[in-house]
């Protein structure tokens, strides 16, 4: 038992433990949507024979094990980045944060030597037995049993005692897969097992080949019931393992090996349960073999906590469909960023507006990209024109100078410069120091210039930041509103403006140290098109989650938008609008028709009293909901 994981030596198998809350309680969802998220948890977890995840409730504490099958230190790192993987994943439907130290053992138990009274009575009795039998030559095998013996004694222990030990009846034998539960069904027996169970735990490992053994049963029966005539026995067998075969292939239900443990049986007349005097089982793989559904009965979704109580990434934004409370907590995402997408007029400004009153209400900073200077009926924003206030694009912040060159060499594309044609000036303005200068640096790219086009376009430039004063970008950083009103009339002037200072926000933030994981500071960068098209928006989007800052990108369309991108945004809220609107998302967002009809039914705010309907989507979860927008 190590500080963070357990390794159990018998079985070769590597135990890492999370605290977990799920992201959607199963009282929420219909049968279907159930059924639906459960399969398509399995699915994606793509386990293999020798790997399994467990998911476990003891009372009102939830926990999820990974466990693979390690054969020697050469494997660690596979085991490493399997992990790694895995956990990505369940980041998707579960708040998790890994287990150790005392809170691992209180869980598990606490390791003791095996029994030295027990092995003294052994030996001694051997030692006897031997010398009665064998005389000196007993002596001298017994003397190297125990050397051996005693060896084992300091390199072995067994875990005693924990929470898990409450767990000590298990599933034996299954009867389920020859059923056909409907999907309400299976969220109905889910609900009453979690009311009737308080601890139990749901171990589920990779059963790749039980797929052609269903096949194969299926034939075999049928031969026996036509060919060898067997009726009697032969059709029970036929119409069972048919059942089994439909299942996987109708239902695309999937194979999987299972192990249920609980403190008392389950209320299934299918699944047998047997109480156990060693706890062996809980550390062994599954060995039975089931379907995804059989197990879904086993609520993996149950009244886990979206939100945590202290933190201040917490906003309520209204009511969802069925009445429950819309709650979002950027602290318990994979990471903070955020896309809010919507037509002009269906309240896109005010939702982002009401989101980042409630987040500042709580200590949050936030820097706003405000190209028309919508942002400003906020209280504690403090508007900045950037043709009077804006930074150095030529500073480091963070970088080293030749990635920063890179930046400057793609960033001036937008203006129609050939970044390569820049590249000796750049450099030599790196090497003079000219870059700490803004004003020098420009002054030298357009003296250093014979191309027009070039030179034009530093014009232009220049022409906007002749009077603006030169800050660092830690002064933008405190609840400001940076607006491009004045440059609205120069689209790539204003596209290449919003981009340096994400850029630079970005970098000045990574160089920082210490920042810890939960929200600090936000970005919120309106008519998001801009720079959701470069490819720092890539990097923006997988990065960051370690340093604080979260971003909320602020659009009309997903034209131009890489998948990659909307797939490492981990909440994406969806206003209503049009049928033209909701038609060009519907692609890129996967919508379903009911998700289409609650979106183009929607009104606009001031019709709508002051509120917004809204589709919520936060990993694979999508929840329909209405906004209640502040006044």
């Amino acid at each position: 038992m190590g500080g963070d994981y357990v390794f159990d030596a018998r079985n070769g198998i590597m135990h890492v433990f999370y605290k977990a809350e799920p992201m959607l309680d199963i009282s929420r969802l219909t049968g279907s949507q159930y059924v639906g998220l459960f399969d398509e948890l399995i699915r994606r977890l793509n386990l293999g024979v020798n790997e399994a995840v467990a998911f476990i409730r003891l009372g009102n504490d939830r926990f999820i094990r990974l466990s693979r099958a390690v054969k020697g230190e050469n494997e660690l790192p596979d085991f490493s980045n399997w992990l790694g993987a895995k956990e990505s994943l369940l980041r998707q439907y579960f708040i998790i944060k890994p287990l150790g130290g005392e809170d691992l053992r209180r869980l598990v138990g606490f390791p003791t030597a095996l029994s030295k009274s027990r092995l003294i009575i052994a030996l001694a009795i051997l030692t006897l037995a031997s010398y009665l039998l064998f005389r000196i030559y007993g002596l001298i095998i017994i003397a190297v049993l125990t050397a051996v013996a005693v060896k084992a004694l300091s390199n072995y222990s067994v875990i005693r005692g924990g929470q898990l030990s409450l767990l000590r009846s298990r599933l034996v034998a299954s009867s389920k897969i020859y059923t056909m539960p409907s999907d309400d069904d299976i969220r109905a027996v889910a609900s009453a097992v979690a009311n009737y169970l308080q601890n139990y735990m749901l171990v589920v490992s990779g059963n790749p080949e039980f797929r052609a053994l269903a096949s194969s049963r299926v034939a075999r029966e049928y031969e026996r019931l036509v060919v060898q005539e067997r009726g009697g026995k032969a059709l029970p067998a036929v119409s069972r393992w048919r059942v089994v075969l439909d299942r996987i292939t109708q239902n695309a239900e999937e194979p999987i090996r299972a192990l249920i443990a609980s403190d008392r049986d389950l209320p299934d007349s299918n699944m047998v349960m047997r109480r156990s005097r060693s706890l062996m089982h809980l550390w062994a793989l599954p060995q039975i073999d089931e379907l995804s559904h059989d197990i879904a009965i086993v609520p993996v979704f149950h009244g886990g906590k979206l939100i945590s109580e202290s933190s201040r990434a917490r906003v309520r934004l209204g009511l969802d469909r069925e009445g429950s409370e819309l709650i979002i907590d950027l602290d318990a995402l994979p990471s903070g960023h955020m896309l809010v997408i919507g037509p002009t007029g269906m309240g896109k400004t005010w939702t982002v507006s009401t989101i980042l009153h409630r987040l500042m209400s709580s200590g949050i900073k936030a820097l706003v990209l405000d190209p028309h200077g919508e942002y400003l009926r906020i209280q504690g924003i403090e508007p900045i024109d950037v043709t009077k206030k804006f930074i150095n694009i030529f500073e480091l912040d963070g970088l080293t100078d030749a990635e920063r060159i890179h930046r400057l060499v793609t960033e001036f594309s937008i203006l129609g410069i050939d970044g390569k044609a820049l590249l000796p000036d750049l450099r030599l303005i790196y090497g003079n120091g000219i870059h700490r200068d803004f004003f020098k640096a420009m002054e030298f790219l357009r003296s250093s210039t014979d191309d027009d086009a070039i030179a034009l376009a530093l014009d232009r430039l220049v022409s906007y930041l002749k009077d603006a004063e030169i800050v660092p970008v830690e002064e933008l950083l405190s609840n400001k509103a940076l607006l491009f009103s004045s440059v609205r009339a120069s689209p790539d002037v204003m596209a290449f403006l919003m981009g340096v200072v994400a850029d630079h926000v970005y970098s000045h933030v990574m160089s920082r140290g210490g920042v810890g994981e939960r929200l600090q500071q936000l970005l919120v960068i309106d008519e998001a098109y801009y720079v959701l098209n470069s490819p720092l928006a890539e990097l923006m989007v997988r990065g960051l989650r370690k340093f604080g800052l979260g971003t909320i990108f602020v659009t009309q369309t997903l034209s131009g938008v890489s998948s990659d991108v909307l797939q490492n945004i981990p909440l994406i809220i969806v206003l209503g609008g049009n049928d033209a609107y909701v038609a060009s998302i519907s692609q890129a967002l996967q919508l379903t028709s009911e998700d289409i009809k609650w979106l183009t039914t929607a009104l606009p705010p001031h019709m709508q009293g002051l509120t917004t309907k809204a589709l919520i989507i936060t990993g694979p979860i999508k929840r329909l909901g209405v906004i209640e927008l502040e006044p």
